[in-house]
């Protein structure tokens, strides 16, 4: 019997995904030994590694393989979740710009890890159908993760414009550790500032919140404090990182040709990815660009689920293994609905 998963690799976790799309989900980072260079630990454990004598390495940093060796360590223990199937056939989400020779080593990697079958799928457009709609639609679908936002436009199933950037939820973090620093006197970690811009962040009025409380250093003493951070203590924070992600967003939307755009707007900007739950964001980019945006349910696992409903609908035997099947998702989806 095979085993159907859907597989993405982000920077900050690692998805696994079946065709129940039941979404299991660990950190994607693996702490090295300083002295030996050997793995000491990955995932969940890495993550509550006290750090002391290692260094945490992300493996996926970039879309890029750090080392094969660290990525076949993190994928083969996020492959334990599925059982240990012998006979796993994986979609995997990767980026626009993923090429052929990137494809062969992460191919070669899994395939050593016991996966027998598996095809590549921009993130961006697993994440349109991971939402609900079909690889058929005509619409702008926007990934935004945690280091990286992907931007594709489709036009029934067609993607005519497709793009990744450096713009991702960590950089709303960083913002708000940044301006802590510059206008509080006080260095706090990147996880209290993921925890303030969850907690209280927002790029649209109406957001009503309760502080949070945060422990921080001081930088001209060194005394650690904790303190209370209210929403209108970092008024203007994102200002930045979200200026970049709209311009992002809007070149993508620019390439649209003319004959296309009332089709395409007719469904909007489909919104996916950890980074797209900042609160507002989605009536701000709407309010910006003059276009319906949705917001999709638990937009973290829109990748992953859309993963597995991809190799639900492809055909028993590709020709594919191995390769980037993007292009041919809507074709497969309309035969599959035939039957």
């Amino acid at each position: 019997m095979v085993t159907k998963i859907g597989l993405d690799l982000g920077y900050a976790n690692i998805t696994v995904s079946d065709v129940s799309l039941d979404v299991k989900r660990q950190p994607s980072i693996a702490i090295i030994d300083r002295s030996t260079r050997r793995i000491v630990s990955v995932g969940r454990e890495a993550a509550s590694y006290d750090g002391a004598s290692g260094i945490l390495v992300r493996p996926f940093k970039n879309g890029m393989l750090y080392s094969a060796e660290f990525t076949r360590t993190v994928i083969r223990e996020a492959l334990k979740a599925v059982g240990g199937s012998e006979n796993i056939r994986c979609v995997m989400g990767v980026p626009a710009e993923f090429n052929s020779k990137q494809e062969a080593a992460l191919w070669s990697v899994v395939s050593e890890e016991g996966v027998k079958e598996c095809f590549f799928v921009n993130r961006a457009i697993a994440g349109l159908i991971g939402a609900g709609y079909a690889p058929s639609i005509s619409a702008v679908s926007v990934n935004v993760g945690a280091a990286k936002t992907e931007v594709a436009v489709l036009y029934q199933g067609t993607v005519i414009y497709s793009k990744t950037v450096d713009i991702g939820g960590e950089n709303f973090d960083i913002a708000v550790q940044s301006y802590i620093l510059k206008h509080g006197e006080l260095n706090i970690s990147l996880m209290d500032a993921r925890a303030i811009k969850e907690g209280i962040g927002s790029v649209w009025e109406g957001r009503d919140a309760s502080p949070v409380t945060i422990t921080g250093t001081l930088a001209l003493t060194g005394n650690k404090i904790r303190m209370a951070i209210c929403s209108e203590d970092i008024l203007g924070v994102f200002e930045e990182p979200l200026r970049n992600l709209l311009a992002a967003i809007a070149d993508g939307v620019k390439k649209i040709p003319i004959d296309y755009v009332e089709e395409i707007f007719a469904n909007g900007i489909v919104l996916s990815g950890g980074g797209a739950s900042l609160y507002g964001l989605d009536k701000m980019i709407s309010k910006v660009l003059g276009i319906k945006v949705i917001m999709t349910k638990n937009p973290e696992d829109c990748v992953s689920r859309g993963l597995s409903l991809i190799n639900g609908f492809l055909p028993i035997k590709m020709r594919s293994n191995g390769k980037n099947i993007t292009g041919q998702l809507a074709r497969h989806y309309k035969s599959s609905n035939k039957k």
